[in-house]
This record gives structure tokens, sequence and C-alpha cells, in this order.
């Protein structure tokens, strides 16, 4: 998630993680209002862009930071410190929420639960934070041993994907425990550095044929696996159901969707109107305070609306959409004032 010199395609893909993060929570009420419904592929379809959104940030931080040289100290004051103050700011705001329209009063438990993003509870989405600590140090620890010997990288990402084949076989469970789960995303921080470090396909396809070739790839994968998988399967079960992010097709969609933007760059398809490229320069800038920032104001929204209408039992191709925009813009709107003020810059996560 760290940003030195701004590269546009990864500004891109910022941008459509956040977005994708925030589609999903926005989906999340009704995926659950029942499998049975007839439109729940609609919110299947936007809840999973989850998918391949968490594993796109997170290989981000491997293109951006592995490679790096920086001491311990200036490694970690550098990221700790611009993940870390946002954070605490939020978690007191959550809290705040949450004592005076969730729990009615203080409560020390939920207060925990959200800092430490429980499932189920307000903080759900602050568990990222904690994840992406321990990719840092990961991060951190590869980068010592890239000095000593630089081929060390490629053998650390065959044993990314070997790893993600093995949990795909369920020969391994990553989920076994908070800590082992946080430690497997490093698997996606090694392969984003090497798809984003290496040109070989370049040099072999040219960028156009390249765009187009893993765009249908990226959509085609995507429909797969909603149609083939996730619909059928939580019909079946009568409850939502996915894969996890450690299994072969969600590493392929996630590896397509990056490489797309990629080679889109450097296509004849390139983004050219420069309003958008602000606008999506913008929404990557502030994607880490819109990840800080969008659930309770989601939350805020989904509550007053319930207040007027039932919009679980409305179309999710209408009310997703518009809960994400509405969402978005609001958080933007937020941290961008939030941005003009001393001190309370600090907090929005700006990068």
């Amino acid at each position: 998630m760290e940003t030195s010199k701004r590269i546009f395609y990864f500004d891109e893909l910022r941008a459509l993680a956040i977005i994708g993060i925030v589609f999903c929570h926005a989906s999340v009420a009704f995926v659950l209002s029942g499998v049975s419904k007839s439109d729940f592929y609609i919110s299947s379809f936007f809840d999973c862009f989850r998918d391949f959104s968490i594993p796109i940030f997170v290989m981000l931080s491997g293109a951006l930071l592995i490679g790096k040289n920086d001491s311990f100290k200036v490694f970690f004051k550098k990221r700790l410190s611009r993940i870390f103050i946002p954070f605490l700011f939020w978690v007191i705001i959550y809290i705040i929420y949450s004592s005076a329209y969730i729990t009615h009063g203080f409560n020390l438990s939920s207060a925990i639960d959200i800092f430490f993003g429980t499932s189920s509870t307000l903080g759900v989405a602050f568990w990222f934070i904690w994840m992406i600590i321990i990719a840092y140090f990961g991060i951190f620890v590869i980068n010592k041993l890239m000095q000593f010997n630089a081929n060390v990288i490629n053998i650390l990402t065959v044993f990314a994907f070997i790893y993600i084949l093995i949990c795909q076989f369920s020969l391994f469970d990553p989920y076994s425990s908070k800590i082992i789960y946080f430690v497997s995303f490093i698997a996606y921080v090694l392969i984003g550095y090497f798809i984003s470090s290496n040109d070989y396909l370049e040099r072999k396809i040219s960028a156009n044929k390249l765009v187009i070739i893993t765009l249908m790839l990226s959509i085609g994968s995507y429909f797969a696996y909603i149609f083939s998988f996730v619909v059928p399967m939580s019909v079946s079960h009568d409850q939502f159901i996915t894969l996890s992010y450690f299994n072969i097709p969600i590493l392929f969609i996630s590896v397509n969707v990056f490489l797309f933007f990629k080679f889109l760059s450097k296509s004849k398809y390139s983004l050219k109107n420069n309003k958008i490229k602000k606008a999506i320069s913008t929404i990557s800038m502030y994607s880490f305070g819109i990840y800080l920032a969008h659930y309770v104001i989601l939350h805020s929204l989904r509550m007053n609306i319930a207040k007027i209408i039932d919009f679980t039992s409305q179309s999710p191709l209408i009310w997703i959409p518009l809960f994400v925009i509405l969402t978005t813009f609001i958080s933007l709107i937020i941290l961008v004032i939030l941005d003009k003020i001393p001190i309370l810059n600090k907090f929005t996560g700006n990068s």
C-alpha cells in the first residue's frame, strides 16, 4: 500500500481494489438475506470483488517494497507510522459510534473486538491492519535475505506458488490460527513483486495483445468462479460460500487482473483522459483512508436508509452500486476535509 514514485497502473489497481472492498461490504446484507432469491447471483457477483481486491492490495505492497534496502528503523518508522496513526484515530471513531448506536454505552469487550478486527463486529475490516503489519515484517526479512543473495527472491516465489497449491488441495490449513493466516499473505507479497518486475511475456507478445488476453482471462475466470462455484455451492448448502484467498482460482483471477492493468499501461489502450486519471489517482491516494473509514459510514447509511425502506428486498443491481457510490463519495469528502486541517491530516492515510 506504499507509494513512493507514483506508477499510474498501481494507482488503477489500488483504486479498483478499494472499490472492490466497498462493493463486498455493501453486498453483505444482500447475500445474507437469502440464497434462494432469484437475484442472489447479482449480490454474489458484487460481494466476491473482495476475493481479488485483498490479494491485489497485498501484491502491490510486494511490488513497491521488495528490493528496498532501508534499515529496520527507517523501514518501519516510514510504514508503521502511516498505518498505525490513522488506524488508532479511526478505531476511536468506531468505538464512539458503536457506543452510541450499537452497544448503547461503552463496552470494553466490543472496543477490544473493534481494535483487533474481530469478525461480525463493526471493526471487521481492521483485521487487514494486523495482516499488513506482519507482511511488512516479512518484506523486511526478504529484503535482508536479498542483500546476501539476489536469487533468493526467485526461490521464495516458487515456494509461494507451491504454498497456494498445497492449500488448494487442503494439505495445509492457513486458517488454523490467525498468525498463520496473516503470515500466509506473504505468498501474495512475493507473487506481486514477481509479476510486476518480470517482463518475460512482454518480450514475446505485444502489450496490445496481452491486454486483450488478460482481460478475457480475468472476466472469464471471474464469471466461471461465480457461476460454476459460488452460486451453485451456496444454493446447495443454503448459505453463502466462497473460496479462501489461498486457492488457485482466486490466485488466477488476481494475477490476471494485476497483469491486465500492467499491460494496459504499456498499450495503445492506456487511459488518456486526464480528468479520469486524476479521479483514479485521488481514490488511490486516499485508498487506505477509505478502507479505514468506509465501514462505519456504510453502517450509518444502511441503518438510516433501513428506517425508510427495506432495501434488502429491493434489486441488488441498483442498491449495491448506490451504497458503494455514496460510501466512497462520503469517505472521500471527509478525508479531503481532514487533509486540509493541521494535525487531523495525519489521520487520513494519504499516500
